[in-house]
């Protein structure tokens, strides 16, 4: 397989989890636009979005995520990503309706808040779409 190719396919899966996390958000917490602008700033999106995609996507074996991905999570984020993330069955009953996967996750993926950067912070994909620094001496 192509890295490139698996990144691309990747982050196709990660643009609809995004929007599916977005829609959830607001629909169960009942927000308007200006709280949902927020939640994205804040990453709370991102945060909803890596919850949706270990659930649907990692645990199931779908995708492998590059060891950079859970990297730029710690970094940018502040987000953890535990192993009983992958390996405990995770009670989704309500979901959608008055549970979000952030709700369902709490505990096993946790967002300990970000240290410094960009606001809203990039997306997780561009980091892995980036090319690496160049080499200086």
């Amino acid at each position: 397989m192509c890295p490139e190719r698996d990144i691309d396919k990747i982050a196709k899966g990660w643009t609809i989890a995004m929007l599916y996390s977005k829609d959830r958000l607001k629909r169960v917490n009942d927000w308007g636009n200006d709280q949902l602008d927020r939640a994205v700033r804040e990453g709370r999106l991102v945060l909803e979005t890596v919850c949706l995609f270990v659930h649907a996507c990692v645990k199931h074996g779908q995708y492998q995520m590059p060891h950079e991905f859970w990297r730029v999570l710690h970094a940018e984020y502040g987000i953890v990503v535990y192993p009983s993330a992958m390996t405990e069955d995770i009670d989704v009953q309500g979901l959608g309706v008055d549970v979000t996967f952030t709700d369902a996750y709490c505990g096993h993926i946790v967002m300990y808040g970000r240290c410094c950067g960009s606001d809203p912070p990039p997306c997780p994909m561009q980091f892995l779409r980036e090319p690496p620094p160049v080499y200086t001496k």
